[in-house]
């Protein structure tokens, strides 16, 4: 695909990524202090209303008036959990062969093209750590190259990475399962607006 600029065009897609990544990150944790305030009568649709108008926005949520403060997540003060903005962004990073399915003007983003964008992510620190994300660019790219479906985005990896990495948020509490059944339904609608997001980013650039 030809671009006015491939440089400011590849990292403003990148850039999708990355800010999407630290929104999923944040609302997480927006999430786990509203079932902190009032687990039985928390309406989590106005926060989902907000977050997914705009996944790039990371401060959509504060400016609501909500608040993450250490008290309210105390089980995600450390560093096994810093770790998951790393890995959510590596697991969107990975499925970025997918943008060779968008079409501008008849063109289809080139092999390097998508490469330099997958570089320019896992440079600003996506990390597949413990290889919790079995999913790969390789594997995605081989997928797309011979017309299968991709499996929907889900939150398996992020519970399988908290069961192993961060005890504190898996025990049985009101809080954590509220969190873990609330992220079933985020992950999905997040990457989904997430998707729509690249698109028109993608086509904004092709036919400019």
């Amino acid at each position: 695909m030809e671009f006015k600029s491939d440089r400011i065009a590849l990292t403003t897609i990148a850039d999708v990524i990355v800010k999407s990544g630290v929104n999923l990150f944040n609302t997480i944790k927006h999430i786990y202090a509203l079932a902190d305030e009032d687990f039985y009568n928390c309406d989590i649709k106005d926060m989902l209303k907000v977050v997914l108008n705009n996944v790039t926005d990371i401060s959509a949520l504060d400016n609501m008036g909500m608040r993450i403060n250490n008290f309210k997540c105390a089980q995600m003060n450390s560093p096994e959990y810093d770790r998951i903005l790393s890995l959510i962004v590596y697991s969107f990073a990975v499925r970025i062969p997918e943008l060779k399915r968008i079409k501008a003007r008849g063109e289809v983003l080139s092999d390097s093209q998508l490469k330099s964008i997958y570089q320019i992510v896992i440079s600003k620190g996506a990390d597949n750590y413990g290889d919790i994300i079995a999913e790969s660019y390789n594997g995605i790219r081989r997928c797309v190259r011979s017309g299968k479906d991709i499996p929907p985005y889900n939150a398996d990896w992020y519970k399988t990475y908290i069961y192993q990495y961060v005890p504190e948020v898996s025990t049985i509490t009101n809080k954590n399962i509220f969190l873990l059944g609330a992220v079933d339904i985020l992950f999905t609608l997040f990457y989904s607006c997430v998707e729509e997001e690249l698109k028109r980013v993608v086509e904004e650039f092709g036919n400019g």
